[in-house]
C-alpha cells in the first residue's frame, strides 16, 4: 500500500470507514443499542487501539499525515452540521403538552433540567479538585476552568440520541418520553454556554469571543422564538433556500466562529437555533423533510469521520489492562451516571410517576453519546484535559449510552406502562 497515493489511499480509508459503521450501526441496532454507539466504537478500532496494534503497516498506510488531515476537515465539517442540527432540536417546538395529559411540561421540564444538569455538576466540581492534584487537567490549567469543563462533560446529554431511543421505542408520545426530551434540550443548551465559559476561564478564549458566542447565541435564541409560526412559512422557506444554499450558509457560519477564534461548532449550533424551522416538534425534528433531512443525512454520512479523529487519538489497548486506569473509570462513571439518575428519578416519584416510569426517566436523562463525544474532543484539542482522563471520559460515555439500550428493556419487562401519568392527574404537572 506504500506504492498508492495519497487520494486512493484517502478513498480506500473512507469506504473502510462507512462500511465498518453501517454495517456496526445495524448489528447494534439488532442489540437494541443506538447506530452512534457502534459508529462510535468503530472510530476507536480504527485507530491505535487495535487496527494500530493487529496491523500497524495497514494503519500507517491507510491513516498516514496526508490521509488524517483531510479527515480532519471532514469531521469538522460534520461537528458543524451535527452543531446545527442540535440547534434546531434546542428551538423545536416540543409541542407544550403532554399527549396524554393534556398538561404543559414546561415548569417540570425546566425543573427537570436544572437538577439533571447541577447534581452530576456538582458531582464534576468534587472531583475537579483531587483529579487537578493529580495532573489530570491539560497542561497549564487552572482548577477554576477545568472544574468547569468537567462539570460541563458530566451535565450534558445527548438529545439527538435521545430523540432516536424515544422513536426506536415508542416513547416519543409519552409523558416521559416527552419531559425528558424538552429537559434535555434545556440543559444542554446551558452545558453549551458553560463550555464556553470553562474555555475562557482555562484561557483558550478571550473575553471578546466570549461576549461575541454568548450575544450570538442569545441573538439566535431570540430570533428562534419570535419567527413565524405558521406551517406554511415554514415549508416555504424550505423550498426557497435548498440544501446547497443551507450548507453553504452552515459553513460560513463555522468559518466566522473559527475565525473569531470559537470552535466551528459554536457557528453551526447558534444558525441552527435561528433557522426558521421552529414548528417542527422535537422528536419529529430527528426525521425531518426536505433539505433539513437531507443535512441530517450528510451530517450522519461525515460524523464517523469524527470518531476516526477522536480514536486516531486514543490507545486504550494498554489502558484497558492498567488498574488505575479502570479505577479512574469506574470512578468517573458511578459519580456521572447515579448522581444524575437519582436526582431524576426522585423528581420523577415527587411528581407522581409510578416507580418504573420514574427509574426510565433516570435511565433517558443518562444518555450521553454524540453529544458528549463532541465535548470531550473540543475540551481536548483545546487542552482543557489531559489524554488520559480524555480516555477516561470516552469510555465512561460509551458504556453508559450502552447501557441505556438493556436498562429500559429490563424497565419494560417490569410490567410498566410506557408513559405513565402523575398520580394527581388534575394537578399541574410541578416539581414544586
Amino acid at each position: 500500500m506504500r506504492n498508492l497515493d495519497s487520494t486512493t489511499l484517502l478513498l480506500a480509508a473512507l469506504a473502510l470507514l462507512l462500511g465498518l459503521s453501517r454495517a456496526a450501526g445495524r448489528l447494534a441496532a439488532r442489540f437494541g443499542q443506538p447506530a452512534v454507539l457502534a459508529e462510535i466504537a468503530v472510530g476507536v478500532a480504527l485507530g491505535p487501539t487495535l487496527l494500530g496494534r493487529l496491523l500497524p503497516s495497514v494503519h500507517r498506510s491507510l491513516f498516514g499525515q496526508d490521509v488524517r488531515t483531510v479527515f480532519g476537515g471532514l469531521a469538522q465539517l460534520a461537528v458543524a452540521l451535527y452543531a446545527f442540527e442540535i440547534g434546531r432540536h434546542l428551538a423545536a417546538g416540543p409541542g407544550g403538552r403532554d399527549g396524554r395529559a393534556g398538561r404543559p411540561t414546561g415548569r417540570a421540564a425546566l425543573v427537570l433540567a436544572a437538577v439533571s444538569l447541577l447534581a452530576p455538576a456538582l458531582a464534576g466540581l468534587a472531583l475537579a479538585v483531587p483529579l487537578h492534584r493529580h495532573h489530570l487537567a491539560g497542561a497549564g490549567v487552572g482548577l477554576p476552568g477545568f472544574a468547569l469543563y468537567l462539570a460541563c462533560a458530566m451535565g450534558v446529554t445527548a438529545v439527538p440520541v435521545l430523540a432516536r431511543i424515544l422513536q426506536d421505542r415508542g416513547l416519543e408520545g409519552t409523558y416521559v418520553g416527552r419531559l425528558s426530551l424538552v429537559a434535555a434540550s434545556i440543559g444542554d443548551a446551558a452545558c453549551w454556554c458553560l463550555l464556553g465559559v470553562a474555555l475562557w476561564l482555562a484561557g483558550r478564549m478571550g473575553w471578546v469571543q466570549l461576549l461575541a458566542a454568548l450575544l450570538g447565541a442569545a441573538a439566535a435564541a431570540l430570533l428562534a422564538r419570535r419567527r413565524p409560526a405558521g406551517r406554511s412559512a415554514v415549508r416555504s422557506a424550505g423550498r426557497e433556500i435548498g440544501v446547497v444554499a443551507t450548507v453553504g450558509a452552515i459553513c460560513l457560519a463555522a468559518a466566522l466562529s473559527s475565525g473569531l477564534g470559537l470552535h466551528p461548532l459554536f457557528g453551526g449550533l447558534m444558525l441552527g437555533l435561528a433557522w426558521p424551522d421552529r414548528r417542527r416538534p422535537a422528536v419529529a425534528a430527528a426525521r425531518p423533510q426536505g433539505p433539513a433531512a437531507v443535512i441530517g443525512q450528510l451530517a450522519a454520512v461525515l460524523l464517523p469521520c469524527f470518531f476516526l479523529g477522536a480514536g486516531q487519538q486514543v490507545d486504550l489497548g494498554a489502558d484497558l489492562t492498567d488498574g488505575s486506569f479502570l479505577l479512574l473509570v469506574a470512578l468517573l462513571l458511578v459519580v456521572a451516571t447515579v448522581s444524575k439518575f437519582a436526582v431524576c428519578a426522585l423528581l420523577g416519584r415527587r411528581q407522581g410517576l409510578g416507580r418504573t416510569a420514574a427509574l426510565r426517566l433516570g435511565v433517558l436523562m443518562n444518555t450521553r453519546g454524540l453529544t458528549e463525544i463532541v465535548v470531550l474532543t473540543t475540551g481536548y484539542q483545546a487542552g482543557l484535559i489531559g489524554h488520559r482522563l480524555f480516555e477516561a471520559l470516552l469510555v465512561v460515555a460509551l458504556l453508559a449510552t450502552a447501557a441505556a439500550g438493556p436498562a429500559l428493556s429490563l424497565l419494560q419487562r417490569a410490567g410498566a406502562a410506557d408513559g405513565p401519568e402523575p398520580v394527581r392527574p388534575a394537578q399541574p404537572a410541578s416539581f414544586s
